[in-house]
């Protein structure tokens, strides 16, 4: 019969078992190879520890089990975890990754540790080495765990149903990935201070004589006219229908958002921080389209254009994360040419690779001579504006062509909001 350590949990019940062996493989994944020494009893007790609102140790446990009582007793009780836990609690795809990072940091700190762990130390110095092994191991999770929190939601966006518990697991390793990628964590960093009402904009509507109820209106449309009107004596509603006085009902409809198309200069001139605050802007903008309900395109350049990803308004949450990885894994090289990535993008729209775009998102910092007239032309010739974003720099030929034209010199997350918000709606 297998033991652990926590009140309440029964370990021979196949939810447990399966709990316990599910950090186990992922920790497994994370390391390469099967954990040494971690038990599935200890599995579950750290995926409960996460889960459970109020986790209890039990009171007495066997001289075997010393150790594993040590390690999550020193977990409930580190300095960090009741923040951590409030992003996992009975939530079982994040309390499972918060376990098996902590598992596999823990494994690693007594890895690293030139003490070890020996049986003949005391207890009492056992227990401090654990303590400190746990309390790193934790520090490195809380990060993790709000990587993970963050990203799930960029992948899942708003939309209802937007991921299924079984996709979910399918691409929880490659969101684990992200969540431990420096980029990532610089470019979350920058995105951290985005709220969701921050990314909502007022619908655009036009009037629609079949549309929905809207308030009402002065006119003569005999089709929308209010039934206390209809009631009005024969003359007074023909004196009232010849001055265009009818009290009408006004209905709307809504206009709808088209899709999104950034371009990302990735020369080697943007490298460092720039092409890091770059990367947080088409961030941003794929989250403001995802709560827009918009497709959005997006393409790197240089000195040539790269593949053009798209993703749609229904969004595929394990697409999202490719996306995201695909950003976080650019860095800055080679030369520059505006022009060309420009005319690559209206000839996307003007091809039917796009539907209905009529504004380009250019984020770049302007290093490059623009060909005017023939940038101009492609825009005019395919219906769209530019709004360029200047990263550090300045472009007198861009100025001249773009719609609408934004510099930023500070690269913090009050700029990046401020650009995103100039995103026409």
């Amino acid at each position: 019969m297998a033991k652990g350590v926590l009140a309440g949990i029964n370990y021979d019940d196949p939810v447990v078992k399966y709990r316990g062996s599910k950090v186990i493989r992922l920790i497994t994944l994370i390391q390469g190879r099967k954990p040494p020494d971690l038990s599935e009893a200890l599995s579950a007790d750290l995926f409960y520890s996460f889960y459970l609102p109020a986790p209890v140790l039990v009171e007495d446990v066997e001289k075997a089990l010393e150790r594993h009582y040590a390690i999550v007793k020193s977990l409930l009780e580190s300095r960090r975890f009741n923040e951590v836990r409030s992003k996992t609690v009975l939530d079982s795809f994040t309390s499972s990754l918060a376990a098996s990072v902590f598992a596999s940091e823990l494994i690693k700190a007594m890895e690293e540790s030139t003490r070890g762990y020996h049986p003949s130390e005391g207890r009492e110095e056992q227990e401090k080495n654990i303590r400190e092994r746990v309390e790193r191991a934790v520090e490195a999770t809380a990060r993790i765990v709000d990587n993970v929190k963050a990203l799930k939601k960029i992948a899942e966006g708003d939309q209802p149903g937007s991921s299924s518990l079984y996709e979910i697991e399918e691409y929880s390793m490659d969101l684990l990935k992200l969540a431990r990628n420096l980029d990532v964590s610089k470019i979350l960093e920058l995105i951290k201070g985005l709220k969701p009402w921050m990314l909502t904009t007022t619908e655009e509507k036009q009037n629609f004589k079949r549309g929905e109820y809207d308030g009402y209106e002065l006119g003569r449309d005999v089709e929308r006219v209010t039934s206390s009107n209809l009631a009005l004596p024969e003359e007074l509603f023909d004196l009232r229908f010849v001055e265009g006085r009818l009290l009408l009902y006004k209905k709307v409809l809504s206009k709808g958002k088209g899709p999104v198309y950034v371009l990302l200069d990735k020369s080697g001139s943007m490298d460092g921080l720039k092409m890091t605050w770059a990367k947080a802007v088409a961030l941003a903008i794929f989250m403001k389209a995802s709560r827009e309900f918009r497709d959005f395109y997006f393409r790197f350049f240089d000195s040539i254009t790269y593949p053009l990803v798209k993703i749609e308004r229904k969004l595929k949450a394990r697409r999202v994360v490719k996306m995201i990885d695909y950003i976080a894994s650019v860095r800055g090289s080679g030369g520059t040419d505006i022009t060309r990535a420009i005319i690559t993008a209206t000839t996307d729209l003007r091809t039917g690779r796009t539907q209905n775009v009529s504004d380009i998102v250019l984020i770049t910092d302007g290093i490059d001579r623009i060909a005017e007239q023939q940038v101009a032309y492609a825009l005019r010739k395919a219906g769209a504006r530019l709004i360029t974003v200047m990263v550090g720099g300045e472009n007198k030929s861009l100025k001249k062509i773009s719609y609408r034209y934004l510099k930023v010199e500070k690269f913090g997350s009050g700029d990046l909001l401020a650009v995103v918000d100039a995103i026409p709606r």
